[in-house]
């Protein structure tokens, strides 16, 4: 799909969808909100979310599909919920459970922001890639996105296309340094950088926090 294309899209949805509250930006799905809601005052809900109608565009020039992009809900609980909170609405929680307690609103952020990426990973062998964000956590940890390309999922017994985003966290600090990390697993050749945000014209100063390579 060339750019001129992928322009008409958005320019089509934006135009569409012009009365989202701002702060959303016409990125994430116009029924976001609720959804979210429905996910977390029912703890048996099942069905999938549409978080994205569309994947972020600089994902799509780096050979990726225009898809929808889903989560499952109890992923989608587990990103926003603390241990309590999803305790106090009736969760099981076990031993090797993650909860991220992002936040519904950080949660949605992370969505939107997916358009301005600071650096994409490609981890080798698999469909799978790793967004790092300009969004932080409440404990000022980088919030990381992992996606699963070109999958499917069931909607309604229907299967639907999709970019599947599988988890979104702040990288504990009490692990190791997330440039540490990955720059050790880039010379371990489990990931390829595929982007990073450039450099701001004269100033010496990249926008993204550091530059990853394997060295």
């Amino acid at each position: 799909m060339n750019e001129k294309i992928i322009n008409l899209k958005e320019s089509a949805y934006r135009t569409e969808n012009n009365n989202l509250n701002d702060d959303l930006r016409y990125s994430v799905s116009k029924n976001l909100n609720y959804e979210i809601d429905k996910v977390l005052n029912n703890i048996n809900e099942r069905t999938p979310v549409r978080l994205r109608d569309f994947t972020p565009v600089v994902l799509i020039q780096n050979g990726i599909k225009n898809l929808p992009m889903y989560e499952n809900p109890s992923h989608i609980r587990k990103n926003i919920l603390t241990i309590k909170e999803a305790q106090k609405i009736g969760l099981s929680v076990k031993p090797n459970d993650h909860y991220h307690g992002l936040g519904k609103d950080i949660f949605i952020k992370v969505i939107d922001s997916l358009d301005n990426p600071r650096v994409i990973f490609k981890r080798n062998n698999s469909n799978d890639y790793l967004v790092l964000t300009t969004i932080k956590d409440n404990n000022n940890n980088n919030i990381v996105a992992a996606i699963e390309i070109e999958t499917t999922t069931d909607i309604n017994r229907i299967k639907i296309d999709t970019n599947r985003i599988k988890s979104i966290y702040g990288y504990d600090i009490k692990k190791p340094n997330l440039n540490d990390y990955i720059r050790y697993s880039l010379k371990k050749q489990e990931f390829t950088k595929i982007y990073e945000q450039k450099k701001e014209r004269g100033t010496g100063n990249g926008t993204a926090a550091g530059s990853f390579n394997d060295k």
